[in-house]
């Protein structure tokens, strides 16, 4: 019997009384005879890491399951991406969804904004207030749309952060070895041409 990573959505409730939801790890054993059926051995959370205490209880507890620590360890790195990423939800509580995934939010705001601006923070607090959001909508339809026609800043920032989430690194790297090329000492013109394009682009890859 050996042991694996699985992962499963939950709710966590903060002291203020609202709910986010967040990916938990568990570690699980399973019979190549009865592989629908997993043995929940422990459960990780979801800020999940391989401890010596969680070797040696597994150890004591489990001996008859084998334990590939390395394999965990690498497994627990990489959460399973978002389903069904809602952007217009990702532009409210983008600080969230980046710790479900084991994200420091401050290090993904140093990414995306290129450690001089911050676009996430700025767009959740814009959005934090109700009456914008009601007008944003009543003008453009949705959030989304508003951001590639007025902020394309906002929206291309919103865009490399949902490929960060789903697990697109190599698209994300491309888009940052693109921006570099084509947007750093170019025309305000050039720059917002290039935000739209590239987030219109992810938007339609996302969907797809």
């Amino acid at each position: 019997m050996t042991a694996s990573v699985r992962w499963h959505p939950e709710e966590q409730r903060r002291p203020d009384g609202s709910v986010r939801q967040v990916q938990a790890a568990w570690l699980v054993a399973q019979d190549a005879e009865t592989p629908s059926k997993p043995r929940y051995l422990a459960y990780l959370g979801n800020h999940p890491r391989v401890t010596r205490q969680l070797q040696e209880e597994c150890q004591f507890l489990y001996p008859e399951v084998e334990v590939d620590w390395r394999a965990v360890a690498r497994a627990l790195e990489q959460p399973p991406p978002l389903q069904r990423l809602d952007l217009e939800s990702l532009a409210r509580h983008w600080t969230d969804a980046a710790s479900a995934q084991g994200h420091d939010p401050m290090e993904v705001e140093a990414r995306i904004g290129g450690g001089r601006q911050h676009p996430l923070s700025d767009l959740a607090r814009l959005l934090a207030d109700p009456a914008v959001v009601g007008r944003i909508e009543r003008t453009s339809g949705s959030i989304l749309a508003y951001m590639l026609e007025f902020h394309a800043d906002y929206a291309y920032a919103l865009a490399k952060l949902a490929l960060l989430l789903a697990g697109r690194h190599d698209e994300l790297e491309q888009l940052e070895a693109d921006e570099a090329a084509r947007v750093r000492g170019a025309r305000r013109s050039a720059q917002v041409a290039f935000w739209r394009a590239a987030a219109r682009r992810v938007v339609d890859t996302l969907a797809s």
